[in-house]
């Protein structure tokens, strides 16, 4: 049986707190240009007026679709893979940032399966340190020293360019595959390690960034009942993140961690979490 394709359909780009709508309108622009079609708008100034308008000719479509939203996880609850972009070297993630081709890599093949959300952060400051830890990837721009950021439409071009590359690669690969005599598909468990995790009784698949962000919620309750500082919660749970986005973590792996917060509640005779 074929397996599903990689669909452009099913990458979301994401701007944070865009401040220059002529931005917005450029960015709507590259997207057209390379496929991508879905964007969203975390708490933008004016996203949609004369000037955005205006930079956005040609494909005025993408900002009459594009979805305005008041935070970052109405932006991305829905995604399975969020993919953070960053012109600075952060210290948990220094030595894992992908460069934009290494990222297109990863990107992909994800999208025969699941939403995949690419993050730019806002034009002065890029991506705040709450934005960068929910990332499953974050990748950077190698460039000179003395300009070293990219102006935003500039930077989703860039990786707009590199997934259509990746996409009509990947294409070009399985319509290849299928001219040749019963060939033999690369085990799954090699492709993607996540899904090399098997359950008796469960099904895999990646959660959701909501259903993740709920875990790590009712952890942070278990931990208030067994008096953690909010510090010691945020400092903790940051970690644990870390370890996700590298190991990687399935639905059914997330229940063990709802199980153990629920425990931990009972034993300390606290309230039961009640969701997000």
């Amino acid at each position: 049986m074929n397996e599903k394709q990689p669909s452009l359909d099913r990458i979301v780009v994401v701007l944070s707190h865009t401040t220059e709508p002529g931005n917005i309108g450029s960015v709507c622009r590259a997207m057209k240009t390379m496929g991508l079609t879905r964007l969203r708008l975390i708490n933008p100034l004016t996203p949609k007026g004369r000037t955005a308008r205006a930079f956005a000719h040609g494909a005025t479509e993408i900002l009459e679709r594009a979805e305005v939203v008041p935070d970052l996880m109405t932006a991305i609850g829905d995604a399975q893979i969020v993919a953070g972009t960053t012109a600075r070297k952060r210290q948990l993630r220094k030595h894992a940032l992908l460069s934009p081709a290494e990222l297109a890599d990863r990107l992909v093949p994800r999208t025969a399966d699941n939403e995949v959300v690419l993050l730019f952060g806002t034009e002065r400051t890029g991506l705040t340190n709450d934005e960068i830890d929910i990332c499953r990837y974050l990748s950077t721009v190698e460039t000179a020293q003395p300009q070293p950021s990219l102006n935003l439409a500039m930077a989703v071009m860039l990786y707009a360019w590199e997934i259509r590359q990746r996409y009509v690669a990947v294409l070009a690969e399985t319509a290849g595959n299928e001219t040749q005599a019963s060939p033999q598909p690369e085990p799954r468990a090699r492709r993607d390690r996540e899904f090399a995790v098997r359950h008796p009784h469960r099904s895999t698949k990646l959660p959701s960034q909501f259903d993740l962000d709920t875990m790590y919620g009712h952890l942070a309750h278990a931990m208030s009942a067994l008096d953690y500082t909010e510090h010691e919660r945020r400092k903790f749970l940051t970690y644990l993140r870390q370890l996700h986005m590298r190991a990687g973590i399935v639905d059914w792996e997330m229940q063990i961690y709802h199980l153990l917060a629920r425990r931990i509640l009972e034993l300390a005779g606290a309230p039961r979490f009640r969701g997000l």
